[in-house]
């Protein structure tokens, strides 16, 4: 049996709604492969090949920061630009106006001591840099007041920090941060999410184990421990034993090298560097398994600290008898070496204007470009950017392929859980025959995995600039599969009328739809049988028996209603929808007659309208669903009012049809056509709505046709909010001694236009998600005015 998945995917907002008994033939792109025993394999890089940019190495190294710094083979970069600038736009935001007068109001208590003015609270400015120019009378890798070798002013120099601001946070943020991960990240993220997912696995099992437990003493109290303490000492030791994610693990692993730059001006340098140094020092707490270290990386000079895995391993060893206790000396020794290879490396020192900090696992896996024509700027990694370096960039950041390719491959899911309670529970005595349980635990794990192969990973880029707000595009990424990229959608242009406050649509993929029901399925399926194994274990207690209790009457009395009810809804109804869908919210419906209301507001006021849109397939299929849906809620509700011993009969529903549109509604007191929860469908398209007007009207839009797009679009208009906020202030201000029993106060209508305004700053936010040629794309515009 197939169910009907309903997707609401909103990447920063997109809808879909798709049929899962869709049996198109869709062909899934190509996911990478999983290693067979679940161990991370070792990505094999390509070198990088070095073409000819679009716009010169020059530009992009002037304009994308610090990525000219970086080489060619960088695994992640993001950047951030003109922090300064941000900030400043949040301290003249209406909604941080708003914060400032609450806290001066009484919101926040002030310590005692000199008053503070707006003046005190002001974000620092900070002396902007052009990315194009170098810092003036500063050659690359000198800063004044820092000696060449790279090491930290001596700040007892008070002439250095002339100017406070120069020390402050603003030196490190306001300019241009930027963080990037080199070569072996991928590998080593990939590590880390192999542990999570074994982490998982032994929790799940060794639950599964104290359930087990449980049945046999009539003890929950372990059940419970096990439950509260899932990640505790016992997960530990089946980590470390683990071929898959113990030492054998810990072996592979390293820290990869990250590099956080901080970019200042000439007079902001020697104070943002004595930052950073003195950031270091915190490390002193590993006391002597610190040790200090210096070193050059293409002619630059840095020091910092080491904490050496060979110290780490020794204070071990001093531990080792209590080591032996939870584990074979075997594991001890392999253990201990593996410690002793493990070193952490933070360092710091200046790149030209940057002052840069590096943490890695050793002092030769930095590595920095000796020129931009040898640094990521330089290939084709970056190339996304070519067309917005001459915009007011806010932020840039990439992804290699292949990092992106290993995350995806070591991502886990329930899978792992499942795989834990399935291998927890297998051969275990005292509850019974547990294998239809343990085949259910399988089958979750291969939907899952069935689910995954359908992602597609490509390389990833995004830049952020200003532009009527902030504007986001973004290239490549993970293609999880839910959108079909290559439908026209025909219900586009229901978004563009007067009053739409929010509207998404998309259509989604045959494919992934019924994959991603058969794997919502299994779960179900699985929950089910677990629900019932354990209504049926011989275990005693107030809680339990009333559990039990429950679960038996919903087994013998409603279980055949309920899955009749699925298999209507997944195989009929969803059968007889396609694959687009849209979803409106207007703010142009009419209010209900609600007695005591007074008719003045009924007649003027406007409440929201939300309409689900879909195409028709089937429609005669489709009214078949309702009529088994009803016949299935009529039983049940039957055997309620037996329960109950009072008569519940089912409701019939009313009818309405106007121009070939059929309208389906339950009566209820002060419904009106433009405020009615109600079904209208036509011979073309199905709309679950609020509202039997706006049913209509986008059933009638829908047949006229207008703008097809492609891929998963979202739009929320701020404008459209603000006015219908006025508007209802206004309405509920010129009644209220009617609604309220008295009239608005001034302190009353004051705080609700405060907080309107904080809408007069944002405009319109739209995401367009969708394919060019073989490329990924999407667009985020968070307009402003």
């Amino acid at each position: 049996m197939k169910a009907r998945a309903n997707w609401l995917i909103i990447p920063a907002v997109a809808l879909g709604l798709g049929a899962c008994n869709k049996k198109e033939e869709v062909k899934a792109p190509d996911a990478p492969a999983a290693a067979a025993d679940g161990a991370i394999q070792e990505a094999v890089v390509p070198a990088a090949v070095v073409t000819t940019p679009a716009v010169s190495v020059e530009e992009r190294a002037a304009k994308l920061g610090f990525a000219k710094h970086l080489t060619a083979d960088t695994e992640a970069v993001a950047t951030f630009y003109n922090g300064s600038k941000a900030a400043e736009s949040v301290k003249n935001s209406k909604l941080w106006k708003l914060v400032q007068e609450q806290m001066g109001g009484g919101m926040m208590v002030e310590p005692e001591g000199p008053e503070m003015d707006d003046e005190d609270m002001d974000i620092p400015e900070v002396e902007q840099v052009d990315p194009a120019e170098p810092a003036v009378g500063v050659a690359d890798g000198e800063i004044p007041g820092v000696s060449v070798d790279g090491q930290a002013p001596d700040m007892s120099d008070k002439t250095l920090l002339a100017d406070e601001e120069d020390a402050g946070p603003a030196a490190l943020f306001g300019t241009e941060v930027t963080i990037a991960l080199g070569k072996s990240s991928g590998v080593q993220l990939g590590h880390l999410m192999t542990l999570s997912q074994r982490m998982n696995y032994f929790q799940f099992r060794n639950l599964a184990a104290a359930m087990v437990k449980s049945v046999k003493t009539g003890d929950t109290s372990d059940l419970q421990d096990a439950a509260l303490s899932s990640d505790g000492e016992e997960t530990f030791k089946d980590l470390l034993k683990d071929s898959k994610s113990g030492v054998a693990l810990l072996e592979k692993m390293s820290f990869p090298p990250i590099y956080i730059a901080f970019r200042t001006t000439p007079a902001q340098q020697p104070g943002a560097a004595m930052q950073v140094a003195s950031a270091l020092e915190s490390l002193a707490m590993f006391g002597p398994m610190v040790e200090p270290v210096k070193f050059e990386v293409s002619g630059r000079a840095f020091e910092g600290s080491k904490i050496s895995g060979a110290k780490v391993s020794e204070t071990m060893a001093e531990s080792r008898a209590q080591m032996e206790a939870e584990m074979d000396a075997a594991t001890v020794d392999q253990l201990i070496a593996a410690v002793a290879k493990k070193d952490i490396v933070v360092a710091s020192g200046t790149v030209g204007d940057y002052v840069l900090l590096m943490i890695g696992g050793s002092t030769e896996d930095f590595k920095l470009a000796d020129a931009p024509a040898n640094s990521l700027v330089a290939g084709d990694a970056l190339a996304f950017s070519d067309g917005y370096l001459a915009k007011d960039l806010a932020a840039m950041s990439y992804g290699q392929k292949e990092m992106l390719e290993m995350m995806m491959t070591s991502a886990g899911g329930l899978a792992d859980m499942a795989n834990g309670l399935r291998d927890g529970l297998a051969g275990a005595e005292g509850i019974g025959d547990t294998r239809d349980l343990e085949a259910l635990f399988q089958i979750v794990a291969d939907r899952e995995k069935a689910l995954l192969a359908l992602a597609d990973t490509d390389a990833t880029g995004m830049v952020a600039f200003y532009e009527e707000g902030l504007k986001l595009e973004s290239f490549g990424g993970v293609d999880r599969g839910a959108v079909d990229w290559k439908a026209a959608n025909r219900l586009s242009h229901l978004g563009d009328s007067d009053g739409v406050l929010m509207f998404a649509h998309m259509t989604a993929d045959a494919a992934y739809s019924e994959k991603a029901c058969d794997y919502l399925e299994a779960l179900m399926e699985t929950g089910y049988a677990m629900t019932m194994k354990l209504a049926n274990l011989p275990m005693e207690g107030g809680d339990m028996a009333e559990f039990q209790g429950m679960a038996k009457m919903f087994d013998e009395k409603f279980r055949p209603d309920v899955v009749a009810l699925y298999d209507t809804f997944s195989e009929d109804f969803g059968g007889s929808l396609g694959l687009e869908s849209a979803l409106v919210i207007d703010v142009n419906g009419g209010a209900p007659a609600i007695p005591g209301m007074p008719q003045e507001v009924v007649d003027q006021a406007k409440v929201p309208r939300v309409s689900l849109v879909y195409p028709v397939t089937d429609r005669a299929k489709l009214a078949g669903s309702w009529d088994k849906m009803n016949t299935t809620i009529t039983g049940s509700l039957a055997k309620v009012s037996e329960m109950v011993g009072q008569e519940i009969p089912m409701q019939k529903p009313l009818s309405s049809e106007k121009d070939g549109n059929v309208t389906w509604f339950f009566p209820m007191p002060f419904f009106t056509e433009d405020f009615m929860p109600s079904v209208t469908v036509s011979d073309d398209w199905f709309v679950a709505s609020t509202s039997q007007v706006q049913a209509r009207d986008l059933i009638n839009r829908a047949k006229a046709g207008g703008e097809v797009r492609s891929g998963a679009w979202f739009s929320f208009d701020f404008t459209t909010l603000q006015k219908y906020a006025d508007e209802t202030l206004e309405l509920v201000d010129a009644h209220a001694e009617k609604i309220m029993g008295s009239p608005m106060s001034d302190e009353d209508k004051e705080k609700a236009k405060q907080v309107i305004s904080l809408l007069e700053d944002m405009d319109k936010l739209t995401v367009h998600a969708r394919q060019e040629g073989d490329v990924q794309r999407s667009s985020i515009h968070f307009k402003t005015r």
